[in-house]
């Protein structure tokens, strides 16, 4: 069997910037997700930086020995490792989770910018646990565990409702302290994702009360915009996004 070990974080530093972006990646996903556009960002001048949150990219046994609070807590701490940097002016960037916790940040710090991808605005539990099992799954698969190993590992899922019910708790946290972003906000949603996800953007859109904000949805891309078809549209649109403000 495969030995699997927790990734590390993503620490891109631009010498001559001024501006720093924190990129928040999504719930079972990894710093994968945020690497390519973290890439791309650094070129052109900024400082990026893609926390890990503890228990992702590891057996789903240990992704389940936390919860949205400590990826929180990680996000948190990401903004915080770069205020220690000495940067002032720090962005946020997140997908899905991410986005969640990207609008957390913008309505309890001092945010310049941000920018959300397939951010929903609801969160049901069989949603969750489903992308739980996948997520098993797929780690049973790459490590090489027999099946009844992987069996044993997704009857655990039932017994973490009590965690999923926290995660559905801070969407709602979130979505109803819109109205305490005050930067400028870029929200973005794939036309190949589910519909929801179309739905959350302008749900997001409408109830961010100042007029400094954009929506976009792109044709080609799927739930993880910053891969695949239509990545590079996203990363273009980011880029110019974040040299504007």
């Amino acid at each position: 069997m495969i030995n699997v070990k927790a990734p590390n974080p993503i620490f891109l530093e631009h010498e001559q910037a001024d501006k720093a972006i924190l990129l928040l990646h999504s719930f079972t996903g990894t710093v994968r997700d945020m690497k390519l556009l973290a890439t791309k960002l650094n070129k052109v001048g900024f400082t990026c930086y893609v926390p890990a949150y503890k228990g992702h990219g590891l057996m789903l046994d240990e992704l389940m020995s936390y919860d949205v609070d400590d990826w929180l807590a990680d996000a948190t701490a990401g903004y915080e490792f770069l205020k220690e940097k000495g940067y002032t002016n720090i962005s946020v960037c997140g997908v899905s989770l991410g986005g969640i916790l990207s609008l957390k940040l913008a309505e309890t710090m001092d945010v310049h910018s941000v920018a959300v991808m397939s951010t929903p605005y609801r969160k049901s539990d069989a949603g969750l646990a489903g992308r739980l099992k996948d997520y098993g799954e797929r780690m049973g698969s790459l490590v090489g565990l027999a099946q009844s190993e992987v069996v044993t590992q997704l009857e655990k899922i039932e017994h973490y409702s009590t965690e999923l019910d926290k995660f559905q708790l801070l969407v709602e946290n979130v979505m109803s302290r819109l109205e305490q972003i005050t930067a400028p906000i870029a929200i973005k949603y794939g036309k190949l994702d589910d519909a929801s996800y179309e739905t959350s953007a302008h749900y997001i859109y409408d109830h961010i009360q100042h007029e400094d904000k954009d929506i976009k949805g792109y044709d080609q891309s799927k739930h993880l915009m910053t891969h695949g078809d239509g990545r590079e549209d996203v990363e273009q649109d980011m880029i110019a996004f974040f040299e504007d403000y």
